[in-house]
């Protein structure tokens, strides 16, 4: 089990490096060395989110998935010798025509071995897939199973839970980033009283401390139906405020970051996403207090930004347009960069697309076809990593056959990955230096529309400024801003 889960996790791993633009980590201090733990994470992006847990700690971690997953047999036989354990819910009853309770007690007898062997479980309390920017109520099954077997060994294991987050910049773009957070350790043996007095109630004690911990490390919209709405204010303020208060951030990249983060189209570091998921949250609480407060302010607040996004599009721009003057741009200048930038590095995009268009496509239909959006981040990395390497394999195939040399034909195959993500960069870099022409030319042209749109985005951000006021002075909030501490809105409350 030990080696399967190994070499799944770097075959993945890598997968990982290539479709995501960075994974951060914080709070690994808070995972124990050794002794029983279990992480107990939010669950945004289908199995996508395992892979992603599992490439942040080098413990070997026992996931408890869905009974259905384990329906096919060749899938069945994988997780099984990877060491996942099937958990069934009420409307998935097991084959054998057995209660769920009773394949459950299995499970759970399962997780206690893993538990009592000082082992590391993997459970997603939400039960399925949750949006974006939201952690749903979570079951208690994860404190049953904690409580259980400490209960099981007169509360001598030391069963230590980890809320983690997973917080995905884009769960459905391709080279975006991934920040997974853990929380402080939640000792299973504070809640014994509780659970000698009342099992049950122990049992939802400690599901709420779970919960909170989950919730404290994931972004957190409190209703599903404003998920848009903090978004769009997100991606219209949360710069804003982080530039306020910490100021632009210094580019500390490394130069193999720097080389492999200009493959994948990025030339610029961006906001840590750790601060940016502390702006989001504090824009989701923001939210959630004015919906509760003026109603009517939020609806018209997502009035107007609906309506700015609308006429963004009717123009073919996007709003980070405005963000640079089109004055400042040359049509000339942009045109001159295009043609110079085409020709010059024309050759190399050609010979990565020569070799990755085919796989790429093949690839696409896979990842249309999956069965829902939390699933194509997964079926992308599955999908191509299994295309790609069998296009590779062919392709050496040739190599050796036309050159009868190893070494030629290994230095070939090292160049493909490299070639294919140059022209995926090759063609956006192409769609920007064009983008920028027309929006210079939209502003030659028609300067009264462009006008409109700059006034109507410094109108939003203006009642956006107040709004933060209006946050940071509400009753409850005295006391949380001092000398030297940052503005209320960039913290949660």
């Amino acid at each position: 089990m030990a080696f399967l889960y190994r070499a799944l996790r770097r075959g993945l791993t890598l997968g990982l490096e290539l479709y995501f633009v960075d994974i951060k980590s914080t709070g690994k201090r808070h995972i124990p060395a050794e002794g029983p733990v279990i992480f107990a994470a939010n669950h945004p992006n289908s199995i996508m989110d395992t892979v992603v847990l599992g490439s942040q700690t080098t413990r070997t971690i026992c996931y408890l998935a869905r009974s259905g997953l384990f329906d096919n047999p060749a899938v069945s036989l994988l997780f099984r010798n990877a060491g996942v354990i099937p958990l069934y819910r009420r409307q998935d009853g097991p084959q054998d025509g057995s209660a769920p309770d009773n394949a459950n007690a299995d499970s759970f007898r399962a997780a206690y071995e893993v538990l009592e062997g000082g082992g590391t479980i993997g459970i997603f309390p939400e039960g399925r897939n949750a949006p974006e920017r939201h952690v749903r109520e979570i079951k208690t099954g994860t404190a049953r199973i904690a409580l259980g077997a400490e209960a099981k060994n007169d509360w001598t294991l030391g069963v230590k839970i980890i809320p983690v987050g997973l917080n995905f910049e884009d769960r459905d773009r391709y080279l975006t980033r991934v920040l997974v957070r853990f929380g402080e350790p939640i000792d299973t043996r504070d809640f014994r009283a509780a659970f000698e007095a009342d099992e049950r109630e122990a049992a939802r004690e400690m599901t709420d401390r779970i919960q909170e911990g989950i919730r404290a490390e994931a972004v957190h919209v409190h209703e599903e139906h404003h998920a848009e709405l903090v978004r769009d204010i997100a991606e219209l303020y949360s710069a804003t405020i982080l530039e306020e208060v910490m100021g632009r951030m210094p580019d500390v990249r490394g130069q193999r970051r720097k080389m492999l983060d200009r493959l994948k189209g990025v030339t610029q570091p961006k906001e840590h996403l750790d601060d940016l998921m502390v702006a989001q949250q504090a824009i989701a609480d923001a939210v959630s207090y004015f919906e509760a407060e003026r109603r009517e302010t939020v609806e018209r607040l997502q009035r107007t930004i609906r309506r700015h996004k609308e006429h963004l599009a009717q123009v073919s721009l996007h709003r980070d347009f405005l963000d640079r003057p089109p004055k400042t741009l040359s049509a000339r200048r942009e045109a001159l960069k295009m043609t110079l930038y085409a020709v010059a590095l024309g050759p190399v995009a050609l010979y990565g697309l020569v070799h990755a268009f085919i796989p790429q496509r093949i690839t696409r239909r896979f990842v249309m076809r999956a069965p829902d959006e939390a699933m194509r981040a997964i079926t992308a990395i599955v999908a191509g990593t299994g295309i790609h390497g069998a296009f590779y394999a062919l392709f050496g195939y040739f190599a050796y056959a036309a050159s009868g040399s190893w070494v030629v034909t290994t230095a070939y195959l090292m160049t493909l990955p490299f070639a294919g993500m140059w022209w995926i960069r090759y063609r956006r870099q192409l769609a920007r230096y064009s983008s920028r022409i027309v929006t210079r030319t939209l502003f030659s042209s028609n300067r009264r529309l462009v006008r409109k749109l700059v006034i109507e985005r410094e109108q939003i951000l203006l009642e956006l400024d107040q709004l933060r006021r209006d946050y940071q002075a509400r009753p409850h909030a005295e006391g949380a801003e001092g000398a030297g501490e940052a503005p209320a809105s960039t913290a949660p409350s």
